[in-house]
């Protein structure tokens, strides 16, 4: 299955980032931090953007979010199998 990313996504629906956030209800600086991968956009608003963008919300290639402490409890799980 062919993915896009978000950006890409709202690129090829020729919208620019504020108008999209607009649309969808979140800020311009939250639509960056979905694309940037930043902040993991939640489901229901993933759905209201692949509707916009008029893609499946399977052709979306979401970025890996690095949020926390899971992150912390992977990489030591990566360092102790070494």
């Amino acid at each position: 299955m062919l993915q896009i990313s978000l950006a890409a996504a709202r690129v090829n629906a020729g919208l620019k980032q504020e108008e999209a956030a607009g649309i969808i209800g979140v800020t311009a600086k939250t639509l960056r931090s979905y694309e940037s991968g930043k902040t993991a956009i939640p489901g229901h608003v993933l759905l209201k953007v692949a509707k916009l963008y008029k893609i499946s919300s399977d052709n979306i290639r979401l970025p890996h979010v690095k949020d926390g402490e899971f992150d912390e409890e992977e990489k030591n799980l990566r360092c102790s199998t070494v």
